[in-house]
């Protein structure tokens, strides 16, 4: 039985042939120079006229450019923290922004949300949530793990609490905001109670134009900050090589022909994990609006037994027994702050994602 994960968090698609065009032309034109830490004039351009299409004013010096989302979270972590702060993290979530703090001077703090209530922040929890320790509210949209896309006017409504707490700080991470399978994401920039001053967005390449290893991202926010930023980027990794820059560049200018075509697939596989996860008893789950994962709830097999006779006492025995008996790796709820659930990639080969569904229905089932 050949081995299956789902677990992943990147997609099965080739990058664009812009952006490997344009980095090929690149090198072969001898941009392997040092570029600017902050990124290449052309690229920040680029991007804020990417917002600037979505009615967002957005000026290069707003924008740096990063080796990946990631390390635009870490350089915000780093400017904006200070001892003893809080960082509200509305969970379940990536389990990259508890990794990052623990090299920070700032800590987690979870903010609950469930599915039954279709993993909503309503202000009340928000309000709740927030105190004088508070520095920064991480927003994710659209989700991970959830698939969770935040309209607008949701967006508002807790921007209003935002705005009773004149030291809290907002990173909206967007990463996903190309992968949506009904209305398009509404930016934070968008809001008109958005705090100039104290709101930024961190996005990248890598999920929406399938460029994980390109090492691609960027933060865009209020002037003098993306300086600190950028500043404290240059004294660590410096800039982005150039040539990878280009090949942004290109994909950016080119997303209308690279985006439908991996949309179209996995409007397909998010449709046949959907009607797949259906034939499984009382297993419950919340339909996607956004990025490539399902999020099923699994504790209903919490307390059953396999047919060697183990007792599934957990979510990681759940996990192992599918691993060890079935080849089929998924990515535990645990880890995103929720047990008993697990993250499943619909971006793979669609033969492969009918096997692991195959399997995974009949591991399941199997248990008494």
């Amino acid at each position: 039985m050949e081995y299956i994960t789902l677990a992943t968090g990147s997609s099965y698609f080739r990058s664009p042939d812009a952006a490997t065009d344009a980095a090929i032309a690149a090198l072969q034109t001898g941009k392997t120079f040092y570029g600017p830490a902050e990124g290449t004039e052309a690229l920040r351009q680029a991007v804020a006229a990417r917002y600037k299409k979505e009615g967002i004013t957005m000026l290069p010096e707003q924008v740096l450019i990063t080796p990946g989302s990631k390390q635009a979270l870490f350089n915000l972590f780093t400017v904006l923290l200070r001892e003893g702060d809080e960082v509200v993290i509305p969970t379940p979530a990536w389990f990259g922004f508890d990794d990052l703090l623990k090299y920070s001077k700032g800590k987690g703090v979870a903010l609950q949300t469930h599915l039954s209530e279709g993993y909503a922040i309503t202000p009340d929890a928000l309000r709740r949530t927030l105190n004088e320790h508070s520095r920064i509210l991480i927003l994710t949209n659209p989700g991970n793990p959830t698939g969770r896309v935040y309209r607008k006017a949701e967006l508002e409504a807790l921007l209003e609490v935002v705005n009773e707490f004149p030291d809290l700080y907002v990173i909206s991470d967007e990463i996903y905001d190309f992968v949506t399978y009904g209305q398009p994401v509404a930016s934070i920039f968008s809001c008109q109670r958005a705090p100039k001053e104290r709101t930024f967005v961190v996005n990248g390449f890598s999920k929406s134009f399938a460029m994980s290893g390109w090492r691609l991202g960027y933060l865009a926010g209020p002037p003098e900050l993306v300086k600190q930023c950028t500043d404290f980027q240059s004294a660590t990794l410096a800039g982005v090589s150039v040539f990878l820059q280009d090949a942004a560049l290109a994909t950016l200018e080119q997303r209308d022909e690279a985006l439908p075509p991996m949309l179209h697939v996995l409007q397909e596989h998010r449709e046949l994990m959907r009607q797949e996860l259906n034939t499984i008893p009382q297993v419950r789950y919340y339909l996607p609006d956004g990025a490539y994962y399902f999020f099923p709830n699994f504790n209903s097999y919490i307390g059953r037994t396999t047919p060697e006779g183990e007792t599934i006492s957990t979510s990681v025995d759940l996990f192992r027994y599918l691993r060890e008996q079935y080849e089929l790796e998924i990515a535990p709820g645990d880890n995103f702050g929720a047990p008993g659930h697990a993250r499943m990639s619909f971006a793979v080969e669609k033969p492969v994602l009918q096997e692991a569904l195959r399997r995974l229905h009949e591991a399941l089932e199997k248990l008494r």
